[in-house]
């Protein structure tokens, strides 16, 4: 299947248009973190790193690590360190800034956004997929045992079932309890919304947001061979109606839902792109 048309200008719009906001973020000093995180998405969606904006970019990183590896705080340190990762694999900012991260990691395994918070089921996915090599067996066990737990209260929010399932694919992760993940899947599925998008839980007042869409189709995507073709494709439409003329997403905090809509936007058309090969 050849990506229709509209949809390749949707890509490259919204790839220019993030690119253009890493570069005027630079220009307002705009926190490390908000950077890191458009070019870590940008980067797992296929965009080579080798390009002066990332160079720019990892001078920043360096030049704002602490002596202790970290950045500011866990939040900060996990997209920096994912960035780094990318862009210069097993370096000393690297490896210092992982030993940074394990030192933050709480008894049971999971990681706040501080030492001192809670642990929290959307930083520790997200730090075990971007940065599986801080994957540890309780660390998984814990987010099984919470994601669990999470499923027996309503609402059940969307964006924390779908970083447990890219936390448990990245890892080759199987559930104690066998069945979690296909009803996690069946879950998100469920939850999008009569417009094809995706808010915290259907039918949440605020609706569907290109954040909450993009991180639910990262999440289904983790299991390709488990999802529903016609959900993604849904859920693509949602995307490609809502991109803003200017390439980006309406979001509140704008380059964060840009982000992830692109990431899920691009992901997705790979997906049904091999669907359509396979018939």
């Amino acid at each position: 299947m050849k990506t229709p048309k509209k949809k390749i200008v949707t890509i490259q719009k919204g790839l220019v248009a993030l690119l253009n906001t890493i570069q005027d973020f630079f220009i307002k000093e705009i926190e490390l973190e908000r950077l890191s995180r458009i070019a870590v998405l940008l980067n797992q969606s296929g965009l080579n790193q080798n390009n002066s904006i990332f160079q720019q970019l990892a001078g920043r990183c360096a030049l704002e690590q602490k002596n202790d590896g970290g950045w500011l705080g866990v939040v900060d340190s996990l997209w920096c360190t994912s960035f780094l990762d990318q862009y210069e694999e097993d370096s000393e900012s690297v490896k210092s800034a992982l030993t940074w991260l394990k030192e933050q990691r709480h008894d049971d395994g999971s990681w706040g956004k501080t030492e001192r918070d809670i642990g929290r089921i959307t930083v520790t996915g997200q730090l075990l997929y971007f940065l599986p090599q801080l994957a540890s067996k309780s660390s998984l066990i814990w987010l099984e045992k919470k994601w669990r737990e999470e499923l027996e209260i309503i609402p059940r929010l969307t964006y924390k079932g779908a970083f447990t399932l890219m936390a448990f694919k990245r890892n080759d992760y199987q559930p104690m309890d066998s069945q979690l993940i296909s009803q996690t899947i069946e879950w998100l599925e469920e939850e999008q919304n009569d417009d094809f998008g995706w808010g915290p839980w259907k039918g949440q007042p605020i609706g569907s947001s290109p954040f909450y869409t993009g991180v639910a189709l990262a999440g289904l995507l983790q299991y390709p061979d488990k999802i529903n073709p016609e959900v993604m494709m849904n859920g693509v439409k949602w995307l490609e109606e809502k991109q803003l003329d200017n390439g980006l997403w309406p979001d509140h905090y704008i380059e964060e839902g840009s982000s992830w809509a692109f990431f899920a936007f691009t992901r997705a058309m790979a997906y049904l792109d091999s669907m359509e090969k396979k018939g």
